[in-house]
Order: structure tokens, then C-alpha cells, then sequence
């Protein structure tokens, strides 16, 4: 069994106070040398394997799914829109075809009006559901 016989150079770096004080504090209470701790260091930064590097990468993750939240609620917000425009022509009185349309329509507007209304003083759906099924929860807790 040969052994590989690791080999060394001599680098030399200036750094403030500080930090070498907090590296001589850490060193001397993990028992771990300091030029253990400055390879180490320097190995991470160099291979982008620190913490820093996987926080990034795990955010690009969260950042593409909140994206995805985004576009499946706008999809579901135009889909429940559509969804009462019809139930508002489809309940509208009959009278005559035009008539029909435009009493739909209007009732959809007025709908819309008064959800912006209340969405734009803060009130949520949430808001109106019994405590109990929430869980006791505020809803403001919930979101």
C-alpha cells in the first residue's frame, strides 16, 4: 500500500484583525488547525459548494414554483370569472335574447364591481367562514 504524499505550498494573505482573531478562537476551541480551516475554506468557495451556493439554488427552486402558484391561481380567478358570467346570463330573466345578454351582463358587472369593493377594503372569502371549520384559527393566521 503506497502512500500519496500531499503537496504543499506556502501562501501568504493579509486579514484583518478580526477575523483572525475569530479564527484563532475557532480553531483553538473545534481543535481543527488553521490551515485546515482556511483550505477548506477556500475549497468551497472555489467549488461553489458552500451554503450560500445551495440557499441559491433551493430560492431558484421556490422562485419557480411560486411562479407556477401564480399562473394556476390567475388561471383559477379567470375560470371562476367565466364561471359566473355564464351563471349570470344563465339566470338572468328571459325576456328576449338582447335583453337577456345585456341583464347578464350587467348583473356580472355590478358582481365584479362589488368584489373589487370588498377585496380592495381587505376583506377575504376566508373572512365569512365559521371559525370552527378553521380550525380555531384566526384568518389571518391562515394565509
Amino acid at each position: 500500500m503506497a502512500v500519496t504524499k500531499v503537496r504543499r505550498v506556502r501562501v501568504s494573505a493579509r486579514i484583518s484583525v478580526s477575523v483572525r482573531d475569530r479564527l484563532t478562537k475557532y480553531c483553538a476551541a473545534s481543535g481543527i488547525s488553521e490551515r485546515s480551516v482556511i483550505e477548506n475554506a477556500l475549497r468551497q468557495y472555489l467549488e461553489g459548494s458552500s451554503d450560500s451556493a445551495l440557499m441559491l439554488r433551493r430560492l431558484d427552486r421556490l422562485q419557480v414554483s411560486v411562479g407556477r402558484d401564480h399562473r394556476d391561481l390567475e388561471l383559477l380567478s379567470e375560470a371562476f370569472g367565466l364561471y359566473m358570467r355564464a351563471w349570470f346570463l344563465a339566470h338572468s330573466p328571459s325576456v328576449a335574447d338582447s335583453k337577456t345578454m345585456r341583464a347578464g351582463e350587467g348583473a356580472y358587472k355590478a358582481f365584479a364591481q362589488h368584489l373589487g369593493e370588498r377585496f380592495s377594503a381587505g376583506h377575504r372569502f376566508v373572512d365569512d367562514l365559521p371559525k370552527e371549520s378553521m380550525n380555531d384559527q384566526e384568518p389571518s393566521e391562515i394565509s
